[in-house]
């Protein structure tokens, strides 16, 4: 069995999952007086940064329109080189202005120097980092030498997804630091589909993740099963893991990819041997109308230079087959699957039983006749904290892809993901852009 997790950075965040402002901010040294220096032996730095300030994988200190901040004061640019001690620039933050516009004036001549830039709280502790390390850059006398950077949050969550888990069991999932300074840890009863996270695990934490099966709710019963490994969670950069979990009754192994730090989403199917997938996404699930009872649908697109044929397509929802034979989707062009007939469907399950994508999260693989995989999403559904578009379950609209997310990878993730802008659908009382 297996069980497959993905890490991810805070990227792009949507509005309706994740609400990111960004802005451009230029930074200046404070502190002591900065006169210009006219002896022609230092430069300028103008430093340019994109922050992505709002983010739920941090300290919940407040919130927006409930969704947790972060919640970053100052920021601050450290200077070094091999011929100079590093020199350290703060800069207070002001999210109230829309752009604040500052300079770093007598920077020391050089070349190589190193440019470290990173955000802090009140307490100092770091909420953002640059997703560069650091910058190197040559600061020549009476030049302004521009520097970018796009700041991301300095720690992320565990999203743990789950099906099939046995009736009145329940997961609990700890992830602890090797000094033993970081512990975060939650329990959930099963649900129909089971969500869990771990939230605030912060940049360059190495610990120990642990999941937990039990046979009861709330944590009690008899172990089913159990895993834990080794990691440490970086924020920065892009890597892949192999684990191996020790069995109680059954073995238990998953993949961690880090796809983009920030955000982690597991999946577990607990009663299929083969649930870790590789998906081949040659068509990704761009669109998912959940609300709509039997006007349900999801929205195929074909990313290919060349038209696509399945003698047989199959669509699992929820463990529920539904096969359609003698599909052909043109190159680059959306296919509608429906849970009834309707005007904007190009097919229709035979079953609305077997395509029941819900309110309460929905997993959902298409695949090939002998069972490639070729594009799978879970989405949380209403009330979930994994990132996902969050709505009225009688809303009628649909959720939709970013476009500049259109791969199997990125549709993953419920923050590259957001409630339609699209008007209603014609001939029904539902909103979205099926095939569009």
């Amino acid at each position: 069995m297996s069980f497959h997790c993905f890490f991810r950075r805070r990227g792009v965040i949507f509005p309706s999952a994740l609400l990111v402002l960004t802005y451009a901010l230029f930074l200046f040294c404070t502190g002591k007086s900065n006169p210009v220096d006219d002896s022609g032996k230092t430069g300028m730095i103008e430093i340019r940064a994109r922050v992505a300030n709002l983010s739920s994988s941090l300290d919940k200190t407040a919130e927006v329109d409930g969704i947790a901040q972060t919640v970053a004061e100052r920021l601050i640019v450290e200077i070094s080189g091999a011929d100079i001690a590093p020199i350290r620039f703060e800069r207070h933050l002001d999210f109230s202005r829309p752009t604040i516009l500052d300079s770093i004036l007598n920077v020391p001549i050089g070349r190589n120097l190193s440019v470290e830039i990173w955000a802090v709280d009140e307490n100092g502790a770091a909420t953002h980092i640059d997703t560069l390390e650091n910058q190197t850059v040559n600061i020549e006398a009476g030049v302004v030498t521009p520097v970018f950077a796009t700041l991301i949050p300095a720690a992320g969550s565990i999203y743990l997804q789950f099906i099939g888990l046995p009736t009145n069991s329940s997961v609990h999932a700890d992830f602890i630091s090797f000094d033993g300074a970081f512990e975060t840890e939650a329990t959930v009863n099963r649900a129909t589909r089971t969500f869990l996270n771990l939230d605030g695990i912060p940049h360059l934490t190495a610990g120990t993740l642990t999941v937990t099966i039990y046979s009861q709710a709330n944590a009690g019963g008899d172990i089913l099963r159990i895993a834990s490994c080794e990691l440490t969670f970086n924020a920065r950069s892009d890597n892949s893991i192999d684990l191996e979990f020790s069995p109680y009754h059954t073995g238990m192994s998953f993949d961690l990819i880090v796809y983009e730090p920030g955000v982690t989403t597991g999946s577990y199917d607990y009663g299929n041997d083969n649930s870790s997938v590789v998906e081949t996404g040659e068509l990704i699930i761009t669109e998912i109308m959940w609300s709509a009872g039997n006007s349900n649908y999801i929205e195929l697109y074909n990313i290919q230079n060349e038209a696509l044929f399945f003698d047989t397509l199959i669509v699992d929802v929820n463990n529920n087959t539904n096969r359609f034979t003698n599909i052909e989707i043109a190159p680059h062009a959306y296919f509608v699957i429906g849970r009834q007939d309707m005007p904007h469907v190009d097919v229709y399950a035979s079953s609305t039983s077997a395509f029941a994508i819900t309110s309460t999260g929905n997993w959902i693989t298409v695949k090939r006749k002998d069972g490639t995989v070729i594009d799978r999403v879970i989405c949380g559904g209403t009330g979930n904290t994994t990132g996902w578009p969050t709505m009225s379950s009688t809303a009628r609209r649909s959720i939709e892809l970013a476009k500049d997310k259109y791969n199997a990878i990125d549709n993953n993730f419920g923050k590259n993901w957001h409630i339609t802008t699209g008007g209603l659908i014609p001939g029904t009382t539902e909103y979205g852009t099926p095939g569009y």
